[in-house]
């Protein structure tokens, strides 16, 4: 696993993955957007060092992003009129996608040898 791949899954998969939302819902979240930056860049610098207990939080996180967007999908794929969101049921569905992909891949053989100390 070569450095750019590292830091593809470990900070820019990871920060990504759950700010994929439409843009009126991000606009009034600054503060959220910092702390999730900030936690899950935390959460990356720990891999690198190869902490495996942030190995395990950052696979929770991203199948509890899975969950709730998945949760989240049905009830908000309409608008309060009746028509159908494109932009929310896009932005979750790519969303759960990557987060779906990077638990997935977090888990493998590879990963977890880059773990050990």
């Amino acid at each position: 696993m070569n450095t750019f791949q590292r830091i593809l899954f470990f900070f820019v998969i990871p920060i990504v993955s759950p700010l994929v939302l439409p843009p009126r819902m991000l606009a009034g979240g600054f503060l959220g957007i910092i702390a999730e930056v900030i936690l899950f860049g935390a959460m990356g610098f720990f891999l690198m060092r190869g902490w495996s207990t942030a190995l395990k939080l950052s696979i929770f996180l991203q199948g509890l992003n899975v969950i709730i967007r998945l949760m989240m999908l049905f009830p908000h794929i309409t608008s309060a009129d009746g028509s159908f969101d494109s932009i929310y049921t896009l932005t979750s569905l790519l969303s759960i996608a990557l987060s779906l992909y990077l638990v997935l891949r977090l888990d493998r053989v590879d990963i977890r040898t880059q773990m050990v100390k």
